[in-house]
C-alpha cells in the first residue's frame, strides 16, 4: 500500500508504525470503534448523535494529533497510530452500545486506559439540556482490535 493514497482533504499523512501497510493488509485483522451512549438521560436523538460524533472526532484527535495551516485555514498534517490507518482504510466500522449510567460510562473510560485502548468521554456543558449542569453523555472507544474492544464492550447491548 502506497503511503500516499491516504490524502482525503489533508495535504500530509505521518504514520507512526513503518509497517503500517502491513497491518491493513492482513485478512485477519479486524479494527473498530465502539460509542456508548447514556439512555438514562433522555436526550433528544439529535443531541445524542450530536454527543457521539464529539466523541469520535476526540478520539480521533487524541490518536495522534495534527497541525493547522492558520493562513491556508486549513488541516496540515495529521499524524495517526496503526490502528486508526488501519481503521480509515479498512471501512471505519462504528458500533454504538447502550449504557444506563454515569458510573458505566466511567468504567467504560477505567476499562479502556487499563486495557491501553485510547478514549475520549464526552462531558456536554449543559447549555441546551441538563439545566446548565456539566454532563456525561458518551464516550467513544478505539479504533482498536475488535477482540480488544470486545473484551470492554462485548456485553453492551447495541443502541
Amino acid at each position: 500500500m502506497n503511503k500516499g493514497l491516504v490524502y482525503w482533504q489533508i495535504k500530509y499523512m505521518t504514520y507512526t508504525d513503518e509497517n503500517c501497510s502491513e497491518i491493513i493488509k492482513r485478512k485477519d485483522s479486524s479494527i473498530k470503534l465502539v460509542i456508548a451512549v447514556r439512555r438514562d438521560l433522555h436526550m433528544t436523538r439529535g443531541k445524542e448523535i450530536a454527543q457521539a460524533c464529539h466523541a469520535v472526532v476526540g478520539v480521533l484527535l487524541r490518536q495522534g494529533g495534527y497541525t493547522y495551516d492558520s493562513a491556508a485555514g486549513e488541516l496540515d498534517h495529521v499524524r495517526m497510530d496503526k490502528n486508526t490507518l488501519a481503521w480509515l482504510e479498512g471501512g471505519s466500522a462504528k458500533i454504538c452500545v447502550k449504557v444506563n449510567s454515569e458510573q458505566e460510562l466511567y468504567d467504560l473510560e477505567k476499562k479502556a486506559g487499563n486495557a491501553g485502548i485510547q478514549s475520549c468521554l464526552i462531558i456536554d456543558d449543559g447549555l441546551t439540556m441538563f439545566h446548565g449542569v456539566k454532563t456525561p453523555t458518551c464516550i467513544a472507544i478505539g479504533p482498536a482490535e475488535a477482540l480488544d474492544i470486545d473484551f470492554i464492550t462485548g456485553g453492551l447491548a447495541l443502541y
